[in-house]
C-alpha cells in the first residue's frame, strides 16, 4: 500500500512540475556508446574477468582429490562469491553513471537526461560528456 501511495504522489508530482515547462531541454545518452567507450566500464569489466579467473583456479585447487558432494559445494561457493563480485561492480557503474549524468545535466541546465533509444527525436546528445565524467 505504501508503495502504491508513492507511486501515486511521484506521479502527480511529475504531472503538477514536469508538465509546466513543456519547453525544458532534456538530454540524451546512447548506453551502448557508453559502454564501450567509458574507461569506467572497461576497467570493471577487467577486474570482474580477473576475479572470475582467481576464483576459477582457486575451485580447481580447493577441488582436488574432494569428493563431489564437496566439490558442488565449492563450485556453489565460488559461485556466491563472484555473484557478489558482480553485484558490487553493477552498483559502482550505477553510482558512477549516476553521478556522472547529473553532473552533465546541472553544467548543461537539462531538465533530464534520457535513453537515446527511448528518445524518437530531439534533445541534446550528452554521451561524450558523460563518458568524460564517469570514475
Amino acid at each position: 500500500m505504501k508503495k502504491v501511495l508513492a507511486l501515486l504522489m511521484v506521479t502527480c508530482s511529475l504531472l503538477a512540475f514536469g508538465c509546466s515547462s513543456r519547453n525544458a531541454a532534456f538530454g540524451v545518452v546512447d548506453m551502448r556508446k557508453v559502454e564501450q567507450d567509458a574507461p569506467a566500464v572497461q576497467n570493471v569489466k577487467k577486474e570482474l574477468q580477473e576475479k572470475s579467473q582467481k576464483l576459477q583456479e582457486d575451485m580447481k585447487k580447493e577441488s582436488a582429490g574432494k569428493s563431489q558432494e564437496e566439490q558442488d559445494k565449492i563450485a556453489r561457493d565460488k559461485s556466491a562469491q563472484m555473484q557478489v563480485a558482480s553485484s558490487e561492480a553493477q552498483n559502482k557503474l550505477k553510482a558512477s553513471l549516476d553521478t556522472a549524468m547529473q553532473e552533465v545535466s546541472k553544467e548543461k541546465n537539462l531538465s533530464a537526461i534520457l535513453l537515446k533509444d527511448a528518445v524518437p527525436s530531439g534533445g541534446v546528445d550528452v554521451t561524450e560528456d558523460v563518458i568524460k565524467k564517469m570514475k
